[in-house]
């Protein structure tokens, strides 16, 4: 798995109390999980379910793609929020009833955000002109 989309998951379990499990996925591989893997595959599957439902009816109702959904029974919801594009990330998560919807929604699209931002090379800053470089002496009087 992917180490930055374990850690944009991690952060979005940490900090969204509704949540209780979630995948982030491409359409070709599983990114991030907290599910047993054992249901990593049907997960993908009935999110695609969910996504092709979905896409029909906003389709049928000549609104935009559908990039978000909630399903809410009498004892918890499941979530699915996705990249327009064919090719985005997406994360279906289950949450506990009477989630706070919005904000699952939010915590959701922060972890694709983050599970896509690339780690930012370290640059090493160059001596500034005149300023005085660090020098270290052997014993033997070598400069280093």
């Amino acid at each position: 798995m992917n180490e930055q989309a374990e850690k944009a998951l991690k952060e979005m379990l940490d900090i969204s109390t509704d949540v209780h499990r979630a995948i982030l996925f491409s359409p070709s591989e599983v990114l991030a999980s907290n599910f047993p893997e054992s249901l990593n595959a049907g997960m993908i599957a009935k999110a695609g379910e969910m996504a092709a439902l979905g896409a029909t009816r906003a389709a049928d109702m000549g609104s935009s793609p559908l990039t978000q959904l909630v399903v809410e029974s009498g004892t918890g919801s499941v979530f699915l929020v996705r990249e327009a594009r064919e090719d985005g990330l997406a994360v279906l998560a289950t949450g506990k009833k009477d989630s706070r919807i919005g904000l699952v929604f939010y915590d959701m699209k922060t972890c694709i955000r983050d599970a896509q931002e690339e780690v930012e090379p370290e640059v090493e800053v160059a001596p500034t002109p005149g300023a005085p470089a660090d020098v270290t002496a052997t014993e033997e009087g070598e400069v280093g």
